[in-house]
């Protein structure tokens, strides 16, 4: 639902009567041919300019005549309620399935915002009042522009993997993801493999200027796709631009398998993470970081006990729960003997059982673990296995989020680790047999939002595409 009408009498700004309750703007022609500018150039913040009396306004701008008048201004300034709410929280409506702290930005009153706007003479630049700031989504906004400006060139896909002034449908891609200036068949061949290493960089790939089907399949997907992902990137920044002015957030993107720790605009901290597979996707969520876990167990999910580990399981019980350093608990938590256990009887729909592997070298979530609520058993973790933090396409877990350096995003959340994680890689194998997992609640929750953007900005702030792993982009 868009935010609401405007029907409270402001009479202290002279603009607002009380037999109208609307901005007179039939009447004040320069601030409708302002509105109607607006409206007008949506696309380039993001938005549509149907959703803002649309038909309306095109009739005005026709010369309509023996116009309701009543109604029309009413129209209007819904509309513009609508259009200044849209700039300022973001033109979409549902951005994660589970909003675990309630987050809905209310941090403008924006009927206010229009009328003091109007009331000072400033409403032709309301707009750039109203909208977020930051380096991140200024680069987006420009990036929109230069799509939005080089959409209507209709150019052929790129098929030939030549690097040369022969082959015009790579020029002229180049040309319309704003890589080159200019369109220019005459580029040097150097320049041409210059560009087209930053168009791999946009990418994610592998930077070497040599034209591979992966970079291909990039290139030729539609401009008005890579226009959709810009704008609901776009969008998230300005929902999310309330609390992030008012405290630090971390932001997890998993297509682009990043982890952002952000103040207003500056980056505290950002690393790579793996997420989930498209089997076992990642789900978008809102939640806070409560506590940071040192040496945690891991509770392992039950699909992956019941599906995956129990027909290992049940080759060897006792020497594969030893060696992964497991215990099997029951219903009410108890610790069970395993030895008691008829394993060859379990199956995946019969396992009434929950694994439980202790904190060691070898353990899933390595040392450390960033503890939310979450319906969908996610957390924040390390791991033992590094070597997958080098990959550019890091969809390898089952849905939790392995962080990279987790270890440093851990001390800026709570200094009071310091003095165990100066050792802590070293001293966990001694700890493996201690007594259990140190727990260390946050003085001061940190709103993590866990996001699905195909197009995001990196750690420096430069909009990239990353791939759309789940399939959820439809046009």
């Amino acid at each position: 639902m868009k935010y609401g009408f405007l029907t409270i009498l402001f009479l202290s700004f002279g603009i607002l009567t009380a037999s109208s309750q609307h901005i007179g703007w039939l009447t004040d022609t320069v601030n409708l041919r302002r509105l109607c500018y607006f409206f007008s150039q949506a696309s380039l913040s993001g938005l549509n300019e149907k959703d803002y009396a649309y038909n309306t306004v095109q009739q005005l701008t026709a010369g309509m005549k023996n116009v309701d008048t009543a109604s029309i201004e009413k129209e209007l300034t819904n509309a513009a309620i609508s259009y200044f709410s849209d700039i300022v929280y973001g033109g979409q409506e549902v951005r994660v399935p589970y909003n675990g702290i309630n987050y809905y930005p209310s941090c403008l009153n924006i009927q206010d915002s229009l009328l003091t706007a109007i009331g000072e003479d400033r409403f032709a630049t309301l707009p750039e009042m109203l909208e977020p700031q930051s380096t991140m989504y200024r680069e987006l906004k420009k990036k929109i522009a230069v799509l939005e400006n080089r959409k209507i060139n209709k150019f052929p896909p790129v098929i030939s993997d030549k690097l040369d002034t022969t082959n015009h449908p790579l020029i002229e891609r180049l040309f319309q993801l704003g890589i080159t200036d200019t369109l220019d068949y005459t580029i040097h061949e150097d320049t041409l493999r210059n560009k087209l290493r930053l168009a791999q960089g946009m990418f994610e790939m592998l930077e070497d200027g040599t034209i591979r089907p992966g970079i291909l399949e990039e290139l030729n997907i539609p401009i008005e796709k890579r226009l959709y992902e810009l704008k609901h990137a776009l969008n998230t920044f300005r929902w999310l631009d309330c609390i992030q002015e008012e405290q630090p957030v971390i932001i997890v993107n998993i297509p682009a398998a990043n982890l952002i720790y952000l103040s207003k605009d500056s980056v505290l901290f950002y690393t790579r993470c793996i997420v989930g597979k498209p089997a076992t996707p990642t789900t978008p969520m809102a939640s806070s970081i409560h506590e940071v876990i040192l040496f945690p167990y891991w509770n392992v999910p039950h699909s992956i006990a019941a599906n995956e580990l129990l027909p290992a399981i049940q080759s060897a019980p006792l020497d594969y729960l030893d060696y992964g350093n497991y215990q099997v608990l029951d219903k009410a938590g108890r610790v069970l003997d395993p030895s008691t256990i008829k394993w060859q009887q379990l199956n995946s729909r019969n396992f009434p059982y929950t694994l439980r592997q202790l904190f060691g070298c070898d353990n899933a979530l390595g040392i450390i673990k960033l503890n939310f609520f979450s319906p969908y058993s996610t957390y924040l973790h390390d791991t033992p296995n590094k070597s997958y933090f080098m990959f550019n396409s890091r969809y390898f877990s089952h849905g939790c989020i392995r962080v990279e350096d987790v270890d440093s995003l851990a001390e800026m959340l709570e200094p009071a680790l310091h003095p165990f994680l100066a050792n802590a890689a070293t001293r966990v194998c001694e700890l493996a047999t201690d007594s259990g997992q140190l727990i260390f609640p946050l003085k001061h929750k940190i709103p993590l939002f866990i996001l699905y953007e195909v197009a995001w900005p990196d750690g420096k702030g430069k909009v990239c595409f990353y791939d759309d792993v789940y399939n959820k982009i439809k046009l």
